[in-house]
């Protein structure tokens, strides 16, 4: 979700501390029909074989589409992200350089938003979509939590190595036909809210099932992700994702994955989708082969 100050002249991408920030999202401004913003995947946001990691287009699809709804609400109120989906068209290039840009679709009682990410040639590697609701504001602007924001400066660190496991404080725990995936800390992933970053648990479902395809079939990469999202992620204690498979095949795996705030109350619900993407040679020089294949593909 996507915080403006009530000039309706920023965005969170303008502060260094911010999440939008730290994951490489630049230069973001208005245009004649919505709004785009420039991206560049850090070296943490990779795979083991340096391809970008979709996760984290998720942030990126957040705040391209959240943006919109926030700088055109009426006075008094804010804007809830309900839904958000992402599909992969084409492999992300290499250099992880994109663009987003994205434009109001109906705007009434919710709001419906999409974008398009592309990379530098102008190619479209993926699509996204948002559904917002307005509500009415309780407290003070997004912007204007001061202790919110400094509370999320002390992570204000240059973030060079590691990778996004290690960058998000990760853990994997598989149980049964089960995965979890712990956040220890999203006190460090707030959006101006003082909430959890909702491209941040977004990305983390992904990541969820894209550790639980590959350890199925490793030649299956996430083409659609669909985040709902029931209610915030609550900072001061752990965020769990739980993975569990539809469907893994051949050529296409399905996977559900719960999102729980650290009382266990249920936070989001995805659904990711993973499939052999065509295009994934322009993404990695190697090509992986499949050495499990649960079911006939369909």
């Amino acid at each position: 979700m996507t915080a403006a100050d009530d000039t309706r002249a920023g965005c969170m991408v303008g502060d260094p501390t911010s999440v939008e920030a730290r994951f490489g999202l630049h230069d973001c401004q208005l245009t004649a029909d919505g709004n785009r913003c420039a991206f560049r995947i850090p070296p943490w946001a990779r795979d083991r074989s340096e391809r970008p990691r979709v996760g984290a287009l998720l942030v990126l699809a957040d705040h391209i589409l959240g943006e919109l709804p926030y700088l055109n609400r009426p006075p008094k109120t804010w804007t809830l992200t309900g839904e958000l989906t992402l599909d992969i068209i084409s492999a992300v290039p290499l250099d992880g350089e994109l663009f987003a840009e994205a434009r109001t679709v109906a705007g009434r009682s919710e709001t419906f938003v999409e974008c398009q990410i592309t990379d530098r040639t102008g190619e479209i590697v993926a699509a996204g979509t948002t559904r917002s609701v307005t509500v009415a504001a309780v407290g003070a602007d997004p912007l204007a939590d001061k202790a919110a924001r400094e509370k999320a400066a002390r992570y204000d660190v240059p973030i060079e190595y590691g990778d996004i496991d290690r960058v998000l404080g990760l853990s994997y725990r598989p149980s049964g036909d089960l995965l979890h995936v712990t956040m220890a800390d999203p006190d460090g992933w707030v959006n101006g809210f003082g909430i959890m970053h909702g491209g941040v648990s977004a990305c983390v479902t992904e990541l969820a099932a894209a550790e639980y395809v590959n350890a199925r079939n490793p030649d299956l990469h996430t083409a659609h992700v669909h985040t709902t999202y029931l209610r915030p992620v609550v900072v001061g204690s752990p965020y769990v994702a739980t993975a569990r498979a539809y469907h893994v095949g051949r050529s296409s795996a399905v996977v559900e994955v719960l999102g729980f705030g650290g009382s266990g109350e249920l936070c989001t619900v995805s659904t990711v989708t993973a499939r052999r993407l065509g295009s994934v040679d322009r993404a990695s020089t190697s090509t992986s082969t499949s050495t499990s294949t649960d079911e006939e593909a369909r």
